[in-house]
């Protein structure tokens, strides 16, 4: 991929974009609250957009951005001493790095809603600063491609006329460890705006078969894939059946070289 740049914006700070930020069309990326589980596969379909001549851009929300912050000054202070302590004593360890990250937080007042905010509320804070960044651009056609968490951002802010299209890869229909939230699902019923979402058969926060419990809006289509939340690699036909459907979907040029062989992928519509 591309050597990409930073370019400086009001209220969100430094965003990562590749190629230029002014252009008629763009692609938002939003990626998973754990930004240190990243998917190879997803950053590869990204490229493939690229080359088709859309810049992107990587947007990340307020928790991603605190979450980055501790880990660099814990790393900095003691995070080598820590792990050490966390190899011979864990809990210890665990609680050790819990505390020194607090006393962090502790020293960043304008970091503090990340401790006291719900994490849905932090979800709606992140749409609307998604909209706000919109207000700072002059395209015209936004598409916006999410990673768990960052498929809840996108889809909350797609009512904005600007978003065009919606990707998520593994929606995150439920929490696996929590009861169910509507604040995940309930504006998906009156979601106007395409929305496809590539779902893992063993995803842990729900699968194809799963969105079948929801109310959907008629303009979603799950493409289920194999694999679990992670999207890190799919065997080749199926990352190529995966990258033909998004292309498809955005209205870009197949990609020949790896759509050749691959299976007409299987789109199911949830709604209606």
């Amino acid at each position: 991929m591309p050597i990409s740049h930073f370019f400086a914006r009001p209220g969100i700070g430094p965003v990562r974009h590749l190629g230029s930020p002014d252009a008629d069309t763009l692609l938002i990326v939003m990626g998973r609250n754990n930004y240190r589980q990243a998917s190879s596969m997803i950053d590869r379909i990204i490229g493939v957009i690229h080359d088709r001549g859309i810049p992107v851009c990587w947007l990340e929300t307020r928790t991603t951005r605190t979450f980055k912050l501790l880990d660099r000054r814990f790393e900095a202070l003691a995070g080598p001493q820590v792990r050490a302590l966390r190899r011979r004593w864990p809990a210890l360890g665990w609680t050790v790095e819990r505390l020194i990250k607090s006393m962090i937080l502790l020293t960043r007042p304008d970091r503090w809603d990340y401790a006291v905010r719900p994490r849905k509320r932090a979800h709606v804070v992140a749409a609307r600063d998604l909209r706000g960044y919109l207000d700072t651009l002059p395209a015209r056609r936004i598409w916006c491609l999410g990673h768990s968490a960052g498929g809840i951002v996108t889809s909350l802010a797609g009512a904005d006329p600007r978003i065009t299209r919606l990707i998520c890869f593994g929606y995150p229909f439920r929490h696996p460890s929590q009861d169910e939230d509507p604040a995940r699902t309930d504006h998906l019923a009156r979601l106007d705006t395409p929305f496809l979402i590539i779902q893992g058969d063993q995803d842990a926060y729900g699968t194809a078969m799963d969105a079948g419990r929801y109310a959907l809006s008629e303009t979603i289509r799950i493409l289920p894939v194999p694999g679990g939340h992670d999207y890190a690699d799919l065997p080749g036909q199926d990352e190529a059946a995966v990258l033909s459907a998004i292309l498809a979907f955005l209205d870009l040029a197949p990609d020949m070289a790896a759509g050749a062989s691959a299976a007409p992928p299987r789109l199911v519509a949830v709604g209606g």
